[in-house]
Protein backbone atom coordinates (compact mmCIF):
# COMPACT_ATOMS: atom_id res chain seq x y z
CA UNK A 1 0.00 0.00 0.00
CA UNK A 2 1.16 3.79 -0.56
CA UNK A 3 0.64 4.86 2.96
CA UNK A 4 1.36 8.41 1.61
CA UNK A 5 -1.62 8.32 -0.93
CA UNK A 6 -3.73 6.33 1.22
CA UNK A 7 -3.37 8.72 3.86
CA UNK A 8 -4.14 11.81 1.45
CA UNK A 9 -7.48 9.90 0.78
CA UNK A 10 -8.27 9.64 4.55
CA UNK A 11 -7.59 13.54 5.60
CA UNK A 12 -9.17 14.56 2.68
CA UNK A 13 -12.27 12.54 3.46
CA UNK A 14 -13.08 14.94 6.57
CA UNK A 15 -13.31 18.15 4.46
CA UNK A 16 -16.80 19.13 5.15
CA UNK A 17 -16.27 22.79 3.47
CA UNK A 18 -15.65 21.94 -0.30
CA UNK A 19 -12.71 23.28 -2.38
CA UNK A 20 -9.57 22.18 -1.22
CA UNK A 21 -8.58 20.64 1.88
CA UNK A 22 -6.85 23.23 4.62
CA UNK A 23 -3.34 22.71 5.00
CA UNK A 24 -1.50 24.22 8.76
CA UNK A 25 -0.30 26.91 6.23
CA UNK A 26 -3.49 28.21 5.38
CA UNK A 27 -4.77 27.81 9.43
CA UNK A 28 -1.82 29.84 10.35
CA UNK A 29 -1.88 32.62 7.74
CA UNK A 30 -5.66 33.26 8.86
CA UNK A 31 -4.44 33.52 12.33
CA UNK A 32 -6.02 30.04 13.77
CA UNK A 33 -3.29 28.80 15.27
CA UNK A 34 0.41 29.91 15.88
CA UNK A 35 3.35 29.01 14.59
CA UNK A 36 4.61 28.01 17.93
CA UNK A 37 1.69 25.79 18.62
CA UNK A 38 2.23 23.95 15.42
CA UNK A 39 5.48 23.37 15.97
CA UNK A 40 4.82 22.06 19.47
CA UNK A 41 2.09 19.95 18.12
CA UNK A 42 4.27 18.41 14.71
CA UNK A 43 7.34 17.30 17.10
CA UNK A 44 4.59 15.70 19.69
CA UNK A 45 2.66 13.90 16.63
CA UNK A 46 6.04 13.01 15.90
CA UNK A 47 6.94 11.16 19.11
CA UNK A 48 3.16 9.03 18.89
CA UNK A 49 0.91 11.68 20.31
CA UNK A 50 -2.70 10.71 19.71
CA UNK A 51 -5.09 13.86 19.12
CA UNK A 52 -8.63 14.85 19.76
CA UNK A 53 -9.70 18.47 19.00
CA UNK A 54 -12.85 19.92 20.25
CA UNK A 55 -15.60 22.35 20.13
CA UNK A 56 -18.98 22.62 21.46
CA UNK A 57 -20.45 24.86 18.40
CA UNK A 58 -20.85 23.25 15.06
CA UNK A 59 -18.72 24.68 12.24
CA UNK A 60 -15.88 25.64 14.47
CA UNK A 61 -13.39 24.51 13.08
CA UNK A 62 -12.32 21.20 14.95
CA UNK A 63 -12.38 19.21 11.97
CA UNK A 64 -10.73 21.08 10.17
CA UNK A 65 -7.48 22.07 12.50
CA UNK A 66 -7.64 17.82 13.17
CA UNK A 67 -7.04 17.21 9.41
CA UNK A 68 -4.41 19.82 9.16
CA UNK A 69 -2.57 18.07 11.92
CA UNK A 70 -2.59 14.45 10.68
CA UNK A 71 -0.26 15.70 8.40
CA UNK A 72 2.47 15.88 11.12
CA UNK A 73 2.09 12.00 11.33
CA UNK A 74 5.49 10.74 10.50
CA UNK A 75 6.06 8.43 7.32
CA UNK A 76 4.55 5.14 7.38
CA UNK A 77 2.24 5.53 9.82
CA UNK A 78 -1.09 4.69 7.96
CA UNK A 79 -4.65 6.20 9.13
CA UNK A 80 -7.01 3.40 9.68
CA UNK A 81 -10.44 5.12 9.30
CA UNK A 82 -13.08 3.58 11.82
CA UNK A 83 -16.12 3.39 10.16
CA UNK A 84 -17.38 0.46 11.92
CA UNK A 85 -16.98 -1.53 14.86
CA UNK A 86 -15.24 -4.11 13.71
CA UNK A 87 -12.34 -1.98 12.46
CA UNK A 88 -11.93 -1.70 16.46
CA UNK A 89 -11.89 -4.93 17.25
CA UNK A 90 -9.72 -6.16 14.60
CA UNK A 91 -6.80 -3.07 15.70
CA UNK A 92 -6.94 -4.70 19.26
CA UNK A 93 -6.41 -8.24 18.29
CA UNK A 94 -2.89 -6.80 16.25
CA UNK A 95 0.31 -6.15 17.93
CA UNK A 96 0.06 -3.34 19.24
CA UNK A 97 3.45 -2.41 18.06
CA UNK A 98 2.63 -2.28 14.61
CA UNK A 99 2.29 1.84 13.87
CA UNK A 100 -1.59 2.67 12.83
CA UNK A 101 -3.43 6.16 13.14
CA UNK A 102 -6.99 5.08 13.85
CA UNK A 103 -9.01 8.04 12.94
CA UNK A 104 -12.96 8.78 14.16
CA UNK A 105 -14.29 11.56 12.15
CA UNK A 106 -16.13 12.25 15.29
CA UNK A 107 -17.32 11.12 18.29
CA UNK A 108 -20.63 11.44 18.42
CA UNK A 109 -24.08 9.70 18.27
CA UNK A 110 -25.17 10.96 14.95
CA UNK A 111 -25.24 7.91 12.41
CA UNK A 112 -22.50 9.19 9.68
CA UNK A 113 -19.44 7.97 8.00
CA UNK A 114 -16.37 7.66 10.93
CA UNK A 115 -18.34 8.79 13.58
CA UNK A 116 -18.28 6.43 16.65
CA UNK A 117 -20.59 6.45 20.02
CA UNK A 118 -21.39 3.97 22.64
CA UNK A 119 -18.92 1.43 23.87
CA UNK A 120 -16.89 1.52 20.98
CA UNK A 121 -15.70 5.17 22.77
CA UNK A 122 -13.55 3.38 25.66
CA UNK A 123 -12.50 0.23 22.68
CA UNK A 124 -11.29 3.14 20.82
CA UNK A 125 -9.68 5.09 23.96
CA UNK A 126 -8.04 1.70 24.21
CA UNK A 127 -6.40 1.74 21.33
CA UNK A 128 -3.47 3.94 22.52
CA UNK A 129 -0.65 1.68 23.21
CA UNK A 130 2.76 1.18 21.62
CA UNK A 131 2.58 2.50 17.92
CA UNK A 132 -1.37 2.68 17.79
CA UNK A 133 -2.44 6.48 18.28
CA UNK A 134 -5.93 7.69 17.96
CA UNK A 135 -7.36 11.24 16.46
CA UNK A 136 -10.84 12.24 16.68
CA UNK A 137 -12.86 15.54 17.54
CA UNK A 138 -15.97 15.89 19.66
CA UNK A 139 -18.80 18.74 20.90
CA UNK A 140 -16.42 20.68 24.14
CA UNK A 141 -15.04 22.97 24.92
CA UNK A 142 -13.22 22.32 28.20
CA UNK A 143 -11.60 19.50 29.47
CA UNK A 144 -14.17 19.12 31.95
CA UNK A 145 -16.66 18.94 29.32
CA UNK A 146 -14.60 16.26 27.15
CA UNK A 147 -14.24 14.18 30.30
CA UNK A 148 -18.13 14.54 31.37
CA UNK A 149 -19.41 13.76 27.81
CA UNK A 150 -16.26 10.20 27.52
CA UNK A 151 -16.63 9.09 30.97
CA UNK A 152 -19.69 9.18 31.99
CA UNK A 153 -22.75 7.02 30.84
CA UNK A 154 -23.04 5.94 27.63
CA UNK A 155 -19.55 5.90 27.02
CA UNK A 156 -17.89 5.23 30.04
CA UNK A 157 -14.34 5.39 28.72
CA UNK A 158 -11.65 5.33 32.28
CA UNK A 159 -10.14 9.36 32.94
CA UNK A 160 -6.80 6.46 32.37
CA UNK A 161 -7.22 5.80 28.92
CA UNK A 162 -8.40 9.52 28.11
CA UNK A 163 -5.11 10.69 29.86
CA UNK A 164 -3.45 8.85 26.98
CA UNK A 165 -4.52 11.56 24.58
CA UNK A 166 -1.13 13.24 23.74
CA UNK A 167 -2.61 16.29 22.37
CA UNK A 168 -6.13 17.88 23.09
CA UNK A 169 -6.64 21.28 21.65
CA UNK A 170 -9.98 23.55 21.93
CA UNK A 171 -11.31 25.43 18.67
CA UNK A 172 -13.34 28.72 19.62
CA UNK A 173 -15.45 30.55 17.07
CA UNK A 174 -16.79 34.19 17.63
CA UNK A 175 -18.98 36.62 15.52
CA UNK A 176 -17.45 39.87 14.11
CA UNK A 177 -18.93 42.57 11.79
CA UNK A 178 -18.41 41.03 8.22
CA UNK A 179 -16.36 38.13 9.36
CA UNK A 180 -16.22 35.57 12.49
CA UNK A 181 -12.63 34.37 14.12
CA UNK A 182 -11.75 30.78 14.39
CA UNK A 183 -8.87 30.56 16.75
CA UNK A 184 -7.26 27.36 18.49
CA UNK A 185 -8.21 28.53 22.17
CA UNK A 186 -5.88 26.63 23.78
CA UNK A 187 -3.48 23.41 23.52
CA UNK A 188 -3.15 20.62 26.29
CA UNK A 189 -0.53 17.94 26.80
CA UNK A 190 -0.62 14.88 28.65
CA UNK A 191 1.20 15.39 31.92
CA UNK A 192 1.82 11.42 32.13
CA UNK A 193 -0.36 11.30 35.54
CA UNK A 194 -3.57 10.82 33.95
CA UNK A 195 -4.06 14.31 33.25
CA UNK A 196 -3.25 17.13 30.65
CA UNK A 197 -1.51 20.68 31.64
CA UNK A 198 -2.29 23.73 29.47
CA UNK A 199 0.62 25.06 27.45
CA UNK A 200 -0.72 27.43 24.69
CA UNK A 201 -3.70 29.76 25.24
CA UNK A 202 -5.41 32.22 22.93
CA UNK A 203 -5.70 36.18 24.25
CA UNK A 204 -9.09 37.59 23.02
CA UNK A 205 -8.48 41.06 23.79
CA UNK A 206 -5.21 41.06 21.50
CA UNK A 207 -6.22 38.41 19.30
CA UNK A 208 -2.87 36.46 20.56
CA UNK A 209 -1.58 33.12 21.02
CA UNK A 210 0.21 33.34 24.96
CA UNK A 211 3.09 30.29 25.98
CA UNK A 212 1.54 29.77 29.07
CA UNK A 213 4.31 27.48 30.50
CA UNK A 214 7.34 26.96 29.40
CA UNK A 215 7.52 24.05 26.59
CA UNK A 216 9.91 20.79 27.27
CA UNK A 217 13.45 21.01 25.36
CA UNK A 218 12.74 24.78 23.94
CA UNK A 219 16.18 23.96 21.62
CA UNK A 220 14.94 20.76 20.22
CA UNK A 221 11.52 22.52 18.93
CA UNK A 222 13.48 24.82 17.32
CA UNK A 223 13.99 23.15 14.46
CA UNK A 224 10.41 22.40 13.93
CA UNK A 225 9.39 26.11 14.12
CA UNK A 226 11.89 27.23 12.14
CA UNK A 227 10.21 24.49 9.35
CA UNK A 228 6.83 25.78 9.25
CA UNK A 229 7.95 29.15 9.85
CA UNK A 230 9.76 28.76 6.23
CA UNK A 231 6.47 27.33 4.55
CA UNK A 232 4.33 30.12 5.97
CA UNK A 233 6.73 32.62 4.61
CA UNK A 234 7.00 31.08 1.10
CA UNK A 235 3.25 30.68 1.27
CA UNK A 236 3.12 27.01 0.28
CA UNK A 237 -0.05 26.05 1.53
CA UNK A 238 -0.91 23.23 -0.76
CA UNK A 239 -1.10 20.30 1.49
CA UNK A 240 -0.19 17.42 -0.51
CA UNK A 241 3.15 20.07 -1.15
CA UNK A 242 3.08 21.02 3.07
CA UNK A 243 3.26 16.95 3.54
CA UNK A 244 6.13 16.64 1.07
CA UNK A 245 7.86 18.74 3.08
CA UNK A 246 7.30 17.44 6.57
CA UNK A 247 8.37 13.92 5.48
CA UNK A 248 11.50 15.18 4.15
CA UNK A 249 12.04 17.17 7.20
CA UNK A 250 11.39 13.70 9.14
CA UNK A 251 13.85 11.50 6.77
CA UNK A 252 16.37 14.24 6.90
CA UNK A 253 16.38 13.88 10.92
CA UNK A 254 16.34 17.96 10.83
Amino acid sequence: MDVEAHNYRQIDALNQRGGRTLSIVDLIRAGTISVEMSAYAMRAMERGASLLTGARPGGAGKTTLMAALLNFLPPGVPIVTVDRSRVIADALARPAAEPACYLAHEIGSGHWYGYIWGRDVARFLSLIEGGRRIASCLHADTLDELAEIVCSPPLLATRESLGRVGLVLFMHVDGRVGSSRRRAASLWEADGSGGHQLLFQWQPESDAFEQVRPVPDPNGLAPYVELIQRLVDEGEADTRAVRARVVEFYRSGS
